[in-house]
């Protein structure tokens, strides 16, 4: 065993269950690799595997992020940046062979090492493994592994070079997205940069931070046009010869409004080539930037409004003429990396808002991890999958954040809320699921998020939503949010003495039975009656059971 405890061992375990890498393994099969994991940590700097060294082990970053480095011409190259989540050395598992690249920490690293030893002792056991390796291996898109590219092209990945951009800009310029477009030019704007920089990361990590930039200033040009011709143009609606002409020289506009700022026009001087037809004409940049601009146009509800399915499908179709396919296969991973919930800065947030909240409200940080035990039980008692069970853990986490914005004196109001002050905590959930809308592949969370006090028989808010209306997993989470309120002191219900009180788990689902009808789903209560009766006493849970009966 390489973990050093039971507990670490578990505690590996969960992590693994939470990385897509391992989303098809049985929880024996995960306990098995965490058992083989070994913990290591690394400085800023240090190097942690050594191009040409013997290839004998896999890592999976815990914690921290990494340069994969090559040695080419003189000069250390950055084919990519790897953070948490993310593995490397997957090649030693599967080839005897030296290393391809070095590895090395950009700050803290903590990794997980499975040695080539133990991954054959697993793999006899678990064949799946190797096709989970297989599929890392996939998944390597570098565009300096693309043939062809120029001395100047390959100056992009070199590990010294360094840019300094003043974001102090950025705040500026964006006001005029604003004027050329609204608010929702402006939200476009910073998921194409966001986006693209995630995408550089795999692809030349050395131009991030200027592809976020023109990210954020690419339609910028569009302040020339009129706005009635912007919109159109946003609807995907037919346009004329001259006015398709007038939209071609928004990029070149573009980088013309930044001429008096001399770094950032020649940092961006890309931008110009956002417009050709051939991403072989196109600088690595804007190869980036294209497919993350055209993807995003798609599918963004204030444009095209596609299906995720849809919006990929028609940039495959244009792969290898007007896209790179390393390009399109980096879109594809990082759509499937937010589809998988591994946004985790955005989420760590969230979860920093909820203890902020916990200090303002101490109810909320318990009860929502409360709902998160009962969700998560319901869900595999339901036998539902991964992904599901990832959305429980996360959606009934967060699901209260939004109280945030609800008044000290309504949250721990020690009374019945006046009609007036329920209404206000009523729109709770609705700000609770805002903090995702903008996050980029969240909208099914977000769904579950808004939904959870919707009931069965349309009731509910914030929607009035009824029966299969209501998201499944937002079902689970409202019986799991009614029994922890039950089950939990409360400041408006007190015992004889004065202090909170709480109902025992038998008064609890005695309770929710009498509401269950229109309340709840009928078919996921019994599921939840089972998992609650299994918990009382056997003494109780009869008297239970034949109070329910009578």
């Amino acid at each position: 065993m390489n973990c050093s405890t039971p507990s670490l061992c578990e505690e590996i375990a969960d992590f693994v269950a939470g990385n897509p890498l391992f989303y098809s393994l049985s929880r024996p099969v995960l306990r098995s690799l965490a058992e083989k994991l070994e913990p290591q940590r690394f400085e800023p700097g240090q190097v942690i595997v050594r191009e040409g060294d013997p290839g004998d082990s896999f890592h999976v970053l815990r914690e921290g992020h990494v340069h994969v480095v090559r040695n080419g011409e003189g000069q250390e190259l950055v084919l990519a940046e790897l953070g948490p989540g993310e593995g490397f050395g997957e090649m030693a598992l599967m080839i005897d062979q030296p290393r391809s690249a070095t590895i090395k920490a950009l700050d803290f690293v903590e990794t997980l090492r499975l040695t080539r030893e133990d991954f054959l002792v697993l793999y006899r056991r678990i064949p799946e493994l190797a096709i989970q390796m297989n599929k890392l291996l996939e998944q390597r898109v570098s565009l300096l592994e693309a043939e062809g590219g120029s001395g100047a092209e390959r100056g992009k990945f070199a590990a010294g070079r360094r840019l300094e951009l003043d974001y102090s800009y950025l705040d500026l310029l964006m006001k005029l997205n604003e004027a050329a477009g609204g608010n929702e030019q402006v939200e476009h704007c910073k998921e194409v940069g966001q986006l693209a920089r995630e995408m550089s990361k795999m692809l030349c990590p050395m131009v991030s931070e200027e592809i976020l930039f023109a990210g954020y200033l690419h339609e910028i040009g569009k302040v020339s046009l009129p706005l009635e011709l912007v919109l159109r143009q946003r609807r995907g609606e037919t346009l004329g010869e001259s006015e398709q002409g007038r939209f071609e020289s928004i990029f070149q506009m573009a980088v013309e409004i930044l001429a008096p700022n001399k770094s950032l026009r020649e940092s961006l001087d890309f931008l110009r080539y956002l417009g050709q037809q051939d991403y072989r004409e196109m600088p690595l940049e804007a190869q980036i930037l294209r497919v993350a601009d055209d993807y995003l146009e798609l599918r963004s509800p204030n444009y095209r409004a596609l299906e995720d399915e849809e919006a990929l499908r028609r940039i495959h179709a244009g792969s290898g003429s007007l896209y790179h396919p390393r390009a399109v296969a980096a879109l594809e991973k990082n759509v499937a990396k937010f589809g998988d919930l591994r946004v985790e800065a955005q989420l760590n947030v969230m979860r920093m808002m909820l203890i902020a909240l916990d200090r303002k409200d101490n109810y909320t940080w318990r009860h929502s991890m409360d709902v998160r035990d009962m969700g998560l039980k319901i869900v595999q008692s339901l036998g539902l999958g991964r992904r599901e069970f990832e959305l429980m853990r996360i959606g009934a986490e967060l699901h209260d954040v939004g109280k945030i914005y609800i008044d000290e004196a309504i949250l721990n109001a020690p009374r019945k809320l006046s009609p007036e002050e329920f209404e206000i905590m009523k729109t709770h959930a609705a700000r609770s699921a805002d903090f995702f809308a903008d996050i980029m592949g969240m909208d099914e969370l977000t769904a579950i998020i808004r939904a959870h006090h919707e009931k069965y028989d349309g009731s509910g808010y914030p929607d009035g939503l009824a029966g299969e209306a209501i998201p499944y997993l937002a079902r689970v989470m409202t019986v799991a949010d009614v029994w922890s309120a039950l089950t939990t002191p409360r400041v408006y219900r007190l015992d004889a003495s004065g202090k909170s009180k709480a109902f025992s788990p038998q008064k609890a689902l005695s309770i929710m039975e009498e509401m269950a009808p229109g309340h709840f789903d009928p078919e996921i209560f019994p599921v939840f009656r089972e998992i609650v009766l299994a918990m009382i006493p056997p003494a109780e849970a009869e008297s239970a059971q034949e109070g329910q009966a009578a």
